[in-house]
Formats: structure tokens, sequence, C-alpha cells
């Protein structure tokens, strides 16, 4: 026997969810390896049988209607010693793990239906010819392990509409994570690392359309979280995703109305390229809106998310140079952009009042530090030095210091300028190093640095 198959087989069955299923599994493989194939065959369906069951319950643990059901039938047929019932459970146990609970694909589904034909014939061998008992071949047995496990045993029982509705549940909950890196942790984890094409593919072009199906209004609020979904699934599941979404885009918006089709620019700073997956005229439909929607409308669809399409830049860009200073404000607050940089700093420096500088500095400069380069942190403090209304704003060191602790891997090429603003701040403060407006946190630091 090759190596390589029994080394594929243990590294299989380590990664079965299931404790007793493992141990089941491991009966068949040791039979298998022993010789006794027909052993084996039985072996890896009661391993199939058990963890079928084994993940209804856990649905039903989780509140799923279909598995109590089951689950309830079940436990009234073991109590009550019901066999006719119990044999029946059985033999229709890979219907019902299909139909109702969409745990296999169709080819996954033939796969396993061979193997409970294959074990009706190892187990039953009276009821064959005695010249035609059934003689599974070593490859044969090998093969029954192997797709018992790729299929059922390693997974989760996350699959079709179970798992769709679950992640819906989820996504509505309050403890749904907004950060990316904590939505990528929480979908890989729970849905994506072992999740089976047919479900990943399902639950892309779910989280795709939700903002625009006939349910929409259930993820009012939700935009941002399902684009970063859909990020989640780019990146874990890159094949699957680059097959499915470009067809699915091309032929699913055009029938998307004016008043949500907005909606998209969560989606397009995610995966920039659904852009060009979109017909030409949904394209000249978004452009056409993006030139016309009013200002509420620009905030509400987040818009400017839009921004990772290049030919869309100018559009957007012009259309906020037309807002007024507070909506302005109020955007950059919200979807802070590299775009942005620019239009900050020159409101920044522009401020007129002390309380102004520090309302600015919080609304404008924090938020946008992450997009900073050195010509910007020069940009800023030479603002901060030209205008007292800022320099000596109570609160300013404070926002100084949030954007040197941002910045920071840009020092080598800002400690001079640094370095300059410490020192004319302390020349203003005659001298006193320690004084708030010398910002003697920053020059600690770069002491430190």
């Amino acid at each position: 026997m090759p190596s390589q198959g029994i080394t594929d087989i243990d590294s299989l069955c380590l990664e079965v969810r299931d404790r007793e299923s493992r141990r089941l599994t491991e009966e068949a493989i040791a039979a298998y390896r022993g010789g006794a194939r027909r052993s084996a065959i039985m072996s890896i369906w009661i391993a199939v049988a058990y963890d079928i069951i084994s993940k209804v319950r856990e649905l039903a643990t989780q509140g799923d209607p279909a598995a109590k059901t089951f689950v309830t039938d079940l436990d009234q047929a073991i109590a009550s010693n019901d066999l006719r019932k119990l044999q029946r459970i059985e033999s229709d146990l890979l219907k019902i793990a299909n139909d109702q609970f969409q745990f296999f694909a169709r080819h996954e589904h033939d796969a396993l239906s061979r193997l409970q034909g294959d074990r009706s014939l190892c187990a039953h061998p009276a009821f064959v010819a005695e010249d035609q008992l059934f003689q599974p071949s070593l490859e044969l047995t090998r093969a029954h392990i192997v797709h018992a496990l790729q299929i059922l045993l390693v997974h989760a029982p996350l699959q079709g509409k179970s798992a769709i509705a679950r992640f819906e549940a989820d996504l509505l909950s309050p403890s749904f994570p907004a950060l990316p890196e904590a939505i990528d942790a929480y979908m890989r984890s729970k849905y994506l690392d072992r999740a089976r094409d047919t479900l990943v593919k399902n639950l892309a072009k779910g989280v795709l359309i939700a903002p625009f199906g006939a349910a929409r209004a259930t993820y009012v609020g939700k935009e941002r979280q399902l684009a970063l979904v859909l990020g989640s699934i780019a990146n874990a599941k890159t094949a699957i995703y680059d097959e499915t979404l470009p067809t699915f885009v091309a032929s699913r918006f055009d029938s998307v109305g004016d008043d949500v089709l907005l909606r998209l620019c969560s989606y397009l700073e995610v995966d920039p390229r659904i852009w060009t997956w979109l017909s030409e005229p949904v394209r000249i439909r978004m452009r056409t809106l993006l030139e016309s929607a009013d200002a509420e409308a620009l905030k509400a669809f987040a818009v400017f998310d839009a921004f990772a399409v290049h030919e869309l830049s100018q559009v957007l860009l012009d259309r906020f140079d037309a807002l007024d200073q507070t909506t302005q404000i109020g955007i950059i607050t919200e979807h802070p952009k590299r775009e942005f940089v620019g239009r900050a700093l020159a409101i920044y420096a522009d401020s007129g009042s002390y309380r102004t500088a520090e309302l600015r500095g919080q609304a404008l400069i924090v938020p946008l530090t992450r997009h900073f380069g050195p010509e910007d942190i020069r940009d800023l403090l030479r603002n901060a030095a030209d205008n007292g209304q800022i320099s000596f704003a109570a609160g300013t060191p404070e926002i100084l210091e949030s954007v040197f602790d941002q910045t920071r891997p840009l020092l080598d090429e800002t400690r001079v300028d640094w370095r300059e603003y410490v020192e004319e701040m302390t020349r203003r403060e005659g001298g006193n190093e320690n004084g708030c407006y010398a910002c003697p946190g920053i020059r600690a630091k770069l002491n430190a640095a």
C-alpha cells in the first residue's frame, strides 16, 4: 500500500471535528489497513451515520427548527425502542441530511449513497447468491473512507440554507464584529475555513445582493459590514470568488432600482473589480446618480467609498468640493479617505479659534492620520506653527501626539520636522520644555526614538 495514501487518510482523520466520529473513523482505517475491507466499509458508514446525527443535534442546540423536529423524533424512537422507525431513519439519513439540511452537493450525496449501498452489501451477504458475495477492492474501500472524510466528517454543520440562515442571524446580532480584521477572523473560523464550494458561492452571492433585494430594509446600517464580509470571502476563497462573482454581477444589477443602486459603493471599496464586472448601462446609471444625488444621499450611501474606482475619483471630488464645509467635515469624519487629506489640512489650517482648532483636529486630522505621508505631516506642523489658534489650543498637543504615534513608521523622514516644531513651541513657551504647548510628550518620544 503506498505510504502517501495512508498519510492522506491519517491527516484527514486528524481534522475530524467530533471526537466520537474520529474514533469510529480510526476503527474503519484500522480495518482497512488490516485487509478487513467489508468491516472497514461498515465502520465508515457507522461513522457517517453517527456524524450526521451529531451535526443535526448541534444545529438543534442552535435553534434550527428542522433539526429540533428530527432530534425529537429520533429521541422518541430511541426511548420507545421503536426498531422499525430507527431503521427507517437510518435508511433515510442521507436524504434527510441532503433535503432538510443541505449538508451535501449533489455529487457528494451520490458518493455517500454509493457508500450506503456498499455497506448494505457488506452487512447482508445472505441477500446475494453464494458465488456473488460482494468483494470490495482496497481502492474502493479507501475511496469510501476518503469521501466520507472529505465530504462530511471534517466539516462543521454549516451547509446550505441552515448556514445562510445562521450567518444572517449572526450579522444582525449586536455582537457581530465591525472592524475588518475581526470580521475576517470571525468569518474564516466560523464559516469559511472548511466550507464547501456550494456554500461559499451562495454566501458570496447572498452577501452581495442583500442590500438590494426584497428584504433590504433588514440590512439598513449593515452595508459596510456586508461589504467587509464579501472581502473576507474574496480573500479566503479567492478561486471560488473569482469564478462566481463576475458573471453574477454582470447579470444581477441591471434590474436594481435607482433608489438603492448607490449602495454598491461600499462594495467597490472592498473590491474595485466589481465596477468592471457591471454592465455598461449600470455603470452609466451609477455615474449619473453620483453627479445628481443630494448631500444626504451622498452620505447615506457612503458614495465616497467608491474612490477605489479610479474613473469615479474626479466625479466624487467635484461633488465633495460643492458641499458646504460643515457637511465636508462630517463626511471626512465618517469616511476618512486618502483623497480628503489635502482638503482636511486646508480646513484645519483655516481654524479661527482655539475651540474650532480642537474640534477640527479631532474630526479631521485624527481620523485621517493613517493616510498621511511625510509631506502631509510637514504641512500639518507648518499650519499649526503658523496659526496661533491651532498651536495654542489646549487640545492641540494631544492631537499632535496622536498623529506622532500613528505615523511612527515615517519618523525617519519626519524627525527633523517634529524636532523643529517642538523647539519652536518651546521657544514660544519662553524656553520651558515642560510647558503644555511645547509638547513634552513628543519631545520625550523623539529622544527615546
